[in-house]
């Protein structure tokens, strides 16, 4: 079943496009949108409607893309988005991205550090969406645990497209003592995680 309207389906083949586009055509990497693939998207929307995700926290913004999904799962159990970005250039490309798909009133755009994001959570998360600089995910993880409920999700990108990059962070993350964590091979790979009963 398609869970995605008309509307927010055309705002993500614009972006794709724009996103296929910053890849080869030299522009600089701070600047492209580099977003998660479209299936990567139905993944986050399916797992998040699993476990009926109500506060769902991003980090890592970006054009607004994977919001997108993850807005969908929200519409569908009451629940909200809150995504972090501190690249200001991408935070106004998000609040269009968001307005042009009409779900603004779904998601909470923040124009600020991830990890301050993650420490006000504190315990409260339903899923916790990693997607930004790599060189940053390792300070994130214990934070992202933290803000999680026991049996609440972390997600992270780019576990194969950049494995040496987050070497690191997949070994943390799959030892973590409050962590099942499994990395699928799916999109450019996401470790999956399941916050354990303390």
């Amino acid at each position: 079943m398609d869970l995605v309207p008309a509307a927010t389906r055309l705002v993500m083949e614009r972006l794709q496009e724009r996103d296929a586009r910053d890849r080869v055509d030299g522009t600089p990497q701070s600047q492209r949108l580099r977003a998660i693939t479209p299936d990567v998207g139905q993944f986050l929307l399916t797992l998040a409607l699993a476990v009926g995700a109500r506060r769902i926290v991003e980090v890592g913004t970006s054009s607004g893309y994977s919001t997108l999904w993850l807005a969908l799962a929200a519409q569908r159990t009451g629940g909200r988005v809150t995504t972090f970005e501190i690249d200001t250039d991408k935070v106004a490309l998000a609040a269009r991205t968001f307005a042009d798909a009409d779900v603004a009133g779904l998601v909470d755009l923040r124009a600020e550090d991830g990890a301050v994001g993650l420490a006000a959570v504190a315990g409260a998360a339903d899923l916790v969406f990693i997607d930004a600089e790599k060189r940053d995910y390792e300070a994130y993880l214990d934070l992202a645990v933290a803000a999680l409920r026991p049996g609440g999700l972390l997600i992270a990108d780019n576990l194969t497209s950049h494995a040496s990059d987050l070497a690191g962070f997949r070994a943390r993350a799959l030892a973590h003592e409050q962590l099942s964590s499994v990395v699928v091979p799916i999109g450019n790979g996401e470790l999956v995680g399941v916050r354990l009963p303390d």
